[in-house]
């Protein structure tokens, strides 16, 4: 029975390093994954695959939309995001 374990682990161990190889790779470094996400954008950015379903917002959502957004602008911008050098940061002080 160990042996047939052993068998077992012997076979699939090159399977499993190729596996962790491939996962340790960072996705859109290859060419291949920048085509891929051209091709998207320009799917996107020409209209092809947009639903025939005209997609809109009731007269109250786009006022609750735009309530919100006003409402943004009646906060402060923390201190720790103003830095006098760049302008602007994210360093915590």
């Amino acid at each position: 029975m160990k042996q047939w374990i052993l068998a077992g682990a012997l076979l699939v161990s090159p399977l499993l390093a190729q596996a962790m190889d491939s996962a340790n790779t960072v996705a859109g470094t290859t060419a291949r994954d920048q085509q891929e996400v051209l091709t998207w954008l320009q799917l996107q950015s020409s209209g092809q695959a947009a639903s025939a379903n005209r997609q809109s917002a009731t007269p109250a959502e786009r006022d609750r939309a735009y309530q919100r957004y006003l409402k943004s602008y009646t906060r402060e911008i923390p201190e720790y995001l103003l830095d006098d050098n760049n302008g602007f940061s994210t360093d915590k002080k």
